[in-house]
């Protein structure tokens, strides 16, 4: 080999250790397309670093590796013997034979990938169809004409059927159901009705009191509109901040029925989406004047299960007639349930409640439980109860029922006890019996009757209030000293039957139904009737009754024998005017000459006997006077006498019933457990004189001198019957109630 690296022959050559190929190919395949370039990257630097290396002793130079061609297709590059690298010295001495290098081993190629799966074999080509001429085409073309216009007639079909049903057969339907859609609705609240006396004055009113109300959809910081409004509503930040923002709702109620004092400070804020809207609270400008009649309604407009706004009284009992009809406000409404601006608003007004006029008057109402409560009062009583009434038309004036409270005072009831609480009405009761004996013809004012001071009637022995020797009285004389002994003769006289046919007739054991929560009283039926019960019944134990019932027993001797239902409501107006109730029921119970009669013979009992303290100074008034025991509940103290509580007491019931001859005026007071007296005479007899008194000045009714007083052959008292002027509660031990 030469200098050059040349070889001098072919066994010098191949004497040489190989170079790697790994990057070059001496021998260049003949091709007709051009080689592609490649990267001699790794070879290359191979190369760098072999050459930038001095050879060791005894190892071959490192060859230049031939660079792949880059250009087009070349010839063949032809060989030649390559030059030896010249000798270098070794590093651990510079003489001896020279060492050649060892050729360094080229990585293991990776090895090559699983081959892929065999492709299937293809699909042979799909015949095709042959071809038509020119009638088959034709012929495939007009069925799919035909078939396409098929289809489109069955389209048209279904959309015409689908518009008759929505258009015609179903219209309302979908009319409804797009409305629905598509409307919204505001209620208008109704004012309830309100309650007048007779005269128009108020007893209740319904008063229109704001609302303050949020639409969330409208509020767009509800946290800055709640801090605004909280210190004004007095409501809790957080949690109006949490109302504010219920959206979608439109409709929120933050405070209700608020003051004016609010309502201008929510006012002055000005802000987005607080409004307000009227709410219809009941005033009552009378304060409690006649509360329990009137009655009261639930708090701010809520109603019972029945719907109902009336609570008690005459707002319960004509809920109906006062409950007005609410508005609408129909508006078309978007996806959020806001008006779409523009859209007309149909608005159905609100229709107020029918306004009742009472028959009441509260000059007379106010009198009358002002005169009860001052009697209870004085008088250290558990209860009171007064009515007065215009017997020819049975119109009440006054109604009133007080009580004494836990503290010793005495205010109204909520209740209307007059009539809804019961009491055995006592010697009042003799009224009736002898009525119905005079009208019967079984005696007359002056029929004389053998009346002894005690009478056994079965296992009881009746007595009378103070001992007499037995004396020959007339009807007249037994009325006006209230004697029992004298009213059970004429009992016997009459018949159990006849004096139960009487005392129903009068008005007992039935309600009249003029008054809510009014119940009928109590009356034994016939058959039920015990030994002692024609020595009971007749003066007034054994029965039970409302103060209602009784005074509308003695306008049947007020109205000349004719029995005329209670009235309460005197006319109505429901806004078109004020029109009076029909008149009421009545029908004749005895002769006008046996209510003559018994008007005369009970001004004697004013006059003459127990009821001097009702006198009328000017006025001939007449009337009974009555005590009553009060069934207790058991326990009893004496097991056989239903009267007695457990500490062996007796309550009492004292009342005075009559009424002013010549005038339209009946009244009826009733003290109950009194503790200064028992007796009607002393209890309830001057009440009646004042609230006659009164009524008489404010009706304007002129003295009996200026018109004409009815007269009878009503005979003057015995002298035996002068002697006497006690008033008997009565020695009955059986009652229906205890």
């Amino acid at each position: 080999m030469t200098r050059g690296g040349d070889f001098d022959d072919l066994d010098d050559f191949f004497a040489r250790p190989k170079a790697p190929r790994s990057v070059a190919t001496l021998d260049v395949p003949r091709s007709t397309k051009p080689a592609k370039t490649t990267k001699p990257a790794k070879a290359t630097k191979t190369a760098k670093s072999t050459r930038s290396k001095p050879a060791s002793a005894g190892r071959p130079a490192p060859t230049r590796e031939a660079k792949a061609p880059t250009s087009a297709p070349t010839r063949p590059a032809q060989r030649r013997p390559a030059r030896p690298a010249p000798a270098t010295p070794s590093r651990s001495t510079r003489t001896g034979p020279a060492r050649t290098e060892p050729i360094r081993a080229t990585p293991a190629r990776p090895a090559r990938p699983a081959p892929r799966p065999a492709r299937p074999a293809p699909r042979p080509p799909r015949a095709r169809p042959p071809a038509l001429d020119g009638a088959q085409s034709l012929r495939r073309t007009k069925h799919r004409l035909i078939g396409f216009v098929l289809a489109v007639c069955l389209l048209v079909a279904c959309i015409g059927a689908r518009l008759v049903d929505a258009q015609v057969v179903n219209r309302k339907t979908y009319t409804a159901y797009g409305a629905k859609t598509r409307d919204g609705f505001r209620d208008i609240p109704a004012g309830r009705g309100a309650i007048y006396d007779r005269s128009g004055q108020a007893f209740a009113l319904s008063v229109a009191q704001p609302n303050v109300v949020a639409d969330p959809v409208s509020i767009e910081h509800p946290k800055a509109t709640a801090k605004a409004l909280a210190p004004i509503l007095h409501l809790d930040e957080s949690a109006l901040a949490i109302t504010l923002a219920k959206r979608p709702s439109r409709y929120q109620v933050l405070v209700p029925t608020a003051s004016a004092k609010v309502v201008d400070q929510v006012k002055a804020l000005h802000l987005p989406g607080i409004t307000f809207e009227n709410q219809y609270v009941r005033k009552d400008p009378g304060g409690v004047l006649a509360r329990a009649v009137v009655g009261s309604t639930y708090a701010d407009g809520k109603t019972d299960k029945e719907h109902r706004q009336g609570q008690t009284g005459v707002e319960r009992a004509y809920d109906r007639e006062l409950l007005g009809t609410p508005g609408k406000v129909r508006f078309e409404k978007g996806r959020w349930g806001n008006t779409i601006a523009g859209t007309p608003e149909k608005v159905k007004a609100a229709k107020p409640g029918t306004d009742l006029y009472l028959t009441l008057d509260q000059s007379l109402q106010y009198a009358t439980e002002e005169a009860l409560s001052r009697q209870v009062l004085n008088t250290g009583a558990k209860q009171g109860m007064a009515i007065i009434s215009r017997p020819s038309t049975g119109e009440v004036l006054a109604m009133a029922s007080v009580a004494t409270n836990a503290d010793g005072s005495v205010s109204n009831t909520g209740d209307n006890r007059p009539v809804s609480t019961e009491f055995e009405p006592g010697s009042v009761n003799k009224m009736i019996t002898v009525a119905g004996a005079m009208e019967d013809g079984v005696v007359t004012p002056d029929t004389p009757i053998e009346v002894p001071d005690h009478l056994q009637v079965a296992d009881h022995d009746f007595t009378d209030h103070d001992p007499h020797p037995t004396s020959t009285w007339s009807p007249t004389d037994i009325l006006v000293t209230s004697s029992n002994i004298g009213t059970i003769k004429i009992a016997k006289m009459l018949g159990k039957d006849r004096v139960d046919q009487y005392l129903r007739a009068f008005g007992f054991g039935t309600s009249t139904h003029a008054f809510p929560g009014e119940v009928d009283g109590l009356m034994l039926p016939l058959a039920q009737w015990s030994g002692t019960s024609i020595g009971a019944i007749p003066i007034g134990q054994g029965i039970s009754v409302t103060a209602l019932q009784m005074l509308a027993a003695y306008n049947v001797i007020a109205n000349d024998g004719v029995y005329v239902s209670p009235k309460l409501i005197a006319a109505t107006d429901k806004g078109s005017g004020k029109v009076a109730t029909a008149a009421s029921k009545h029908r004749r119970v005895v002769s006008a000459a046996t209510a003559t009669a018994m008007r005369q013979m009970l001004s004697k009992v004013v006059t003459d006997g127990t009821g001097k303290p009702a006198r009328v100074p000017g006025y001939v008034a007449y009337g009974k006077t009555g005590t009553a025991r009060i069934p207790q509940p058991a326990p009893h103290a004496d097991p056989k006498d239903a009267y007695q509580d457990s500490a062996g007491r007796y309550h009492y019931e004292s009342s005075f019933v009559g009424g002013i001859d010549g005038a339209d005026l009946s009244i009826i007071v009733t003290i109950q457990d009194a503790q200064t007296s028992i007796y009607g005479s002393t209890l309830a007899a001057p009440v009646f004189a004042q609230l006659a008194s009164l009524t008489l000045r404010h009706e304007q009714i002129p003295p009996p001198s200026l018109v004409t007083s009815a007269t009878g052959a009503v005979p003057e008292l015995s002298d035996s019957a002068k002697d006497l002027d006690g008033e008997d509660p009565g020695l009955v031990t059986e009652t229906t109630q205890g």
